[in-house]
């Protein structure tokens, strides 16, 4: 059996820079928040406090040098660094990672996670946007963007792969089968994302690697990637991604959920997939330190707690083959989701860790025996296909509630979809697929100055008032419009990008639309 490996996510937040100057005020860091956190209600566990009042800054050898070690002391066999790329190359909170590049002795393997959001302040309505720090928000601005995530073409993927590859070939980077590994945070937003990879894949071949491992994080939406990781405590409270949810108590005007009900459902929850999926773990969270009373938190999170589950996910991952088990996080202060050690439990999360590692990696561990004694002999590889049919069946249907939902809210806004059409100039539109979704479409769009071509739907014969209905794919039967808008819901991207080789002009989901992921076609 090969050796387990923990990978923590890691935040390179901790130190000063002239946009957080500009931003939230001079000599702000992710520690100003931290300091800054209010016990909200009884029994709330804020502020948090490093161990030996260790407000470390990245800047300094000596720092990463003390994690590196620590972490190696207590079995985490790397970090998984948030990689953030913006619109035209901008960088930011890069220098960390480009100092691990430099400082050579530092025994510290990593890999990125590109954290692709558009940064934003609290009061904008961008939808999809990380809002850093809602507590110290100094007010409007003339703009809402802090700075934008933008995709751009051919030229923009290949420099952004040039500036990754000196990471990738440094010795000491994460791969798997001579594949760097390359984490997407929100690959959906990506509309490029087949185009791009493909590329990065290519660039990587002729660089002597094997490819790119690319895993994409709490999305089944792409075909493309090697795996799916399933991220942080939402993603096993969200029944879109494992059929479940948790209740939630608000205490205080705080969003309160309890940490063991969201690690049960971390354990027992099973995708039905035909993709390798990781199953990652988690420390804590709490966001009021950034956030206030607009936050949200675990509660009841204790150490024992951590290690019973975290023990069971990770005979989970063992027990499926995955040689990585990701934790969130080694130091997210911020969100009080952190293993390094503090007043309150010293190092108890680190040694629950090593405890699980070093049983995990025992040259007797039987993990497929051990999980089937955990999970009662459930078997956890042999589903059969119509149980996948009707998980399917299942995912698809909550995929379109929460499309109709946020279409109504968008109605009672009074913001109708002529408007996202006539803004980006597209006069003439076609509907691609025509059941329920893209008859409500076209019946929004009648009688505006949006003009719906004709519809596009595979099953031969369809009829409907007042709009042509074709079964062609087929470039030279595709009339003349601006734009094709994909109403299907299952499997909606490949269907994107299957278009675009017919059609040159733009091609979207509604849903991208809907949830306005489209910043730029």
């Amino acid at each position: 059996m090969s050796r387990l490996k923990f990978l923590a996510i890691y935040l390179p937040q901790f130190h000063r820079l002239p946009e957080n100057d500009e931003w939230w005020g001079e000599g702000f860091t992710e520690w100003t928040t931290v300091r800054a956190a209010e016990r909200l209600f009884d029994g709330h566990n804020q502020p948090r406090e490093p161990l030996c009042d260790n407000y470390y800054n990245l800047m300094e050898k000596e720092t990463m040098r003390w994690q590196a070690e620590l972490a190696i002391k207590y079995g985490i066999y790397g970090f998984c660094f948030y990689h953030y790329y913006f619109k035209n190359g901008r960088k930011i909170l890069e220098k960390p990672a480009e100092n691990l590049l430099k400082w050579k002795e530092l025994n510290l393997r990593f890999c990125f996670c590109w954290a692709n959001e558009t940064w934003a302040r609290t009061w904008s309505n961008i939808s999809g946007a990380n809002t850093w720090t809602e507590k110290f928000e100094k007010g409007n601005k003339e703009s809402g963007i802090l700075l934008k995530q933008d995709y751009g073409n051919k030229e923009d993927w290949q420099k952004h792969f040039e500036y990754l590859l000196s990471f990738f070939k440094d010795e000491r980077y994460i791969k798997i089968g001579n594949k760097p590994i390359f984490i997407f945070y929100r690959p959906d937003d990506i509309l490029v994302f087949g185009e791009m990879l493909s590329l990065w894949s290519e660039l990587a071949i002729q660089e002597g690697f094997s490819g790119i491992y690319s895993i994409a994080v709490n999305s089944f939406e792409h075909e493309e990637v090697d795996a799916v990781l399933l991220h942080g405590p939402s993603a096993y409270e969200n029944p879109r991604i494992v059929g479940e949810s948790v209740p939630e108590e608000w205490i205080n005007q705080i969003c309160c959920t309890d940490y063991e009900a969201v690690w049960k459902n971390a354990v027992n929850c099973i995708i039905a997939e035909d993709k390798k999926v990781y199953y990652g773990g988690f420390v804590d969270y709490d966001d009021t330190p950034r956030r206030g009373k607009l936050g949200s938190l675990l509660k009841n999170v204790h150490p024992d707690v951590f290690e019973e589950y975290m023990y069971r996910l990770a005979v989970k991952n063992v027990a499926l083959h995955n040689e990585f088990v990701f934790i969130n996080a080694w130091n997210e202060w911020g969100e009080s989701n952190y293993l390094e050690p503090d007043k309150k439990n010293g190092f108890a999360y680190l040694e629950a860790l090593k405890r699980i590692e070093m049983k995990c990696n025992a040259t007797d561990f039987d993990g497929i025996g051990e999980w089937r004694k955990l999970s009662n002999n459930r078997e956890i590889a042999e589903i059969g296909r119509r149980e996948r049919e009707l998980l399917r069946e299942v995912k698809r249907y909550q995929k379109c509630y929460y499309l109709l939902d946020r279409w109504m809210l968008l109605k009672e806004k009074g913001i109708g979809l002529e408007n996202y059409f006539r803004d980006n100039r597209f006069d003439r539109i076609i509907i691609y697929g025509f059941a329920a979704i893209g008859k409500h479409l076209f019946e929004e769009l009648r009688g505006t100055s949006i003009q719906v071509v004709c519809a596009i739907d595979r099953r031969e014969g369809l009829k409907y008032p007042g709009i042509e209905i074709i079964a062609s794919v087929e470039a030279e039967k595709i009339p003349d419009a601006d734009i094709i808008v994909v109403t299907v819901i299952q499997d909606a991207e490949i269907i994107v990008r299957k278009l675009k080789t017919v059609f040159n002009r733009a091609v979207v989901t509604l849903e991208n639309i809907i949830f306005d992921r489209v910043l730029r076609i």
